[in-house]
């Protein structure tokens, strides 16, 4: 789809969240396969530059298995494409010394852009007064032949703790504010640098991971997408000037401000079950030069989708985001529960379904005499699908409220009996409840694991003394 016209192609993409596991479920057949894909659509499409803008990692502290995919790919792609440029920034996610540690192992490499942190320039006494390197931050990219192609604004996710480094911010210092300044004086210095910026004869591309206002989060059913990612948010006008912005941190793709000049390419995978109605995919955007009716020089933006399509199952009984019925999901899961392990596996060769279950329990139309015996009924189907034909990762009971209740009396929820037994799935869940859908960590998670284990070593011991 390239035209002849256009003088820059971007492969635009973010939120990649590698280590992901959804409920404790490994997802590497997944990323494999969207690495497939990644490889296809540069080789297919010739893309001039790779955009990769933040949550590279699913946390701050990735497994080694991680770390290994990322370097890999990174390794494969200029491999394969040496002439493709490649900026990766930090996100929310990530930990942007992390990040940095990768850069210095790749700064030898050409065509290759890693930031983690935000580069200051920092002097005065204790280093006291800083303030932005913009010439470690810009990246401009040449083509084969020396040619100036476009500038890059390769900017990390920037955090408020950022304001009280910068000379021109204090403990208190407005977030807005801060990075409003930070690209528009980003934005000054390539102009300065780079004149053919400033003519519009070369565009100038900003990154960044953060939410801007008025975005459309999406339905977040399992933990909702955190608006400020933690830190703060930005109104779209800190972008004016650039001639487009690649976004990170929202995983639903859209425009901002009615505009392809700003633009979330979301997340390549779905990350939880609230991401079922997502498009996942990356984008590819072509700059094409124009001229205004005032006859200043500038691009036009056209930006098309590449779908990955969606290599494991998600299955979530009721299909809404409600619970169902004791009719709907009772049939729900008779209709997945018909399949042998040896077949759903061959049907499922990157992995078995994954499966939600929420069902409310009605007692004035239910043919169970409590909503224990409904759970553990529940429970007993779940258990036979486990393993075998689908992977369990979130159920729960509601139980509805009696007309004759007293009125403003909120529903019970009764979680997983099998949840309750098992010290490490409870303490998942609880992390994902106060974490906003999050996983536990793998080191806090071998640590939980360490002290239940010694837990009931003790319990043991005391047992076997009381004989």
């Amino acid at each position: 789809m390239t035209s002849e016209n256009t003088a820059l192609r971007i492969l635009h993409t973010s939120d990649w969240h590698l280590g992901k596991r959804l409920h404790g479920y490994d997802r590497s057949k997944e990323y494999d396969y969207f690495r497939d894909a990644l490889m296809e659509a540069i080789a297919n499409e010739h893309p001039d530059m790779l955009l990769i803008a933040g949550d590279i990692f699913d946390n701050v502290t990735p497994t080694f298995e991680a770390e290994k995919y990322f370097g890999k790919t990174l390794n494969m792609i200029r491999t394969r494409h040496p002439d493709l440029h490649i900026v990766v920034t930090s996100g929310n996610h990530d930990s942007g010394r992390k990040i940095e540690n990768i850069s210095i192992y790749m700064e030898t490499c050409e065509n290759l852009k890693i930031v983690g942190e935000l580069p200051l320039i920092c002097s005065g006494e204790n280093d006291s007064v800083c303030e932005p390197n913009y010439e470690a931050l810009v990246y401009p990219a040449y083509s084969r032949d020396k040619k100036l192609m476009a500038v890059t604004a390769a900017m990390p996710f920037l955090t408020p703790s950022v304001a009280v480094k910068l000379s021109l911010g204090s403990p208190d210092a407005d977030y807005e504010a801060m990075t409003l300044k930070i690209y528009q004086d980003c934005l000054r210095y390539i102009h300065e640098r780079f004149p053919e910026t400033r003519a519009g004869q070369v565009p100038v591309i900003a990154m960044g991971h953060f939410y801007v206002k008025k975005t459309d989060i999406g339905a977040q059913e399992e933990g909702k997408v955190s608006i400020i990612g933690g830190e703060g948010q930005v109104d779209s006008s800190i972008f004016d000037g650039y001639d487009y912005t690649a976004l990170g941190h929202i995983h639903l793709r859209q425009n901002i401000a009615g505009s392809r000049r700003i633009r979330y390419s979301g997340s390549p995978l779905p990350i939880n079950f609230g991401e079922l109605g997502y498009d996942n995919g990356i984008d590819m955007v072509d700059l094409i030069p124009q001229v205004s009716e005032a006859g200043k020089a500038g691009f036009k933006i056209s930006v098309h989708t590449l779908p990955i399509k969606r290599q494991v199952q998600f299955i979530r009984i009721p299909r809404e985001p409600r619970y169902g019925s004791e009719d709907e999901v009772l049939q729900g899961l008779q209709a997945i529960s018909s399949e042998t392990g040896l077949a759903a596996r061959e049907k499922n060769p990157r992995g078995l379904p994954f499966l939600s279950v929420y069902a409310e329990y009605d007692p004035e139309h239910t043919s169970y005499p409590s909503v224990t015996k409904y759970r553990e009924h529940l429970d007993s189907i779940m258990n036979k699908l486990t393993g075998s034909v689908a992977r369990v990762c979130d159920n729960a009971v509601s139980v509805k409220t009696s007309k004759n209740a007293a009125a403003g009396s909120a529903s019970q929820h009764i979680e997983s009996l099998n949840d309750v037994a098992d010290p490490m799935t409870l303490a998942a869940r609880m992390f994902r409840e106060t974490n906003n859908g999050a996983e536990m960590p793998q080191d806090l998670r071998m640590l939980l694991n360490e002290i239940i284990r010694e837990a009931e070593g003790n319990q043991a011991a005391a047992a076997e003394n009381a004989k």
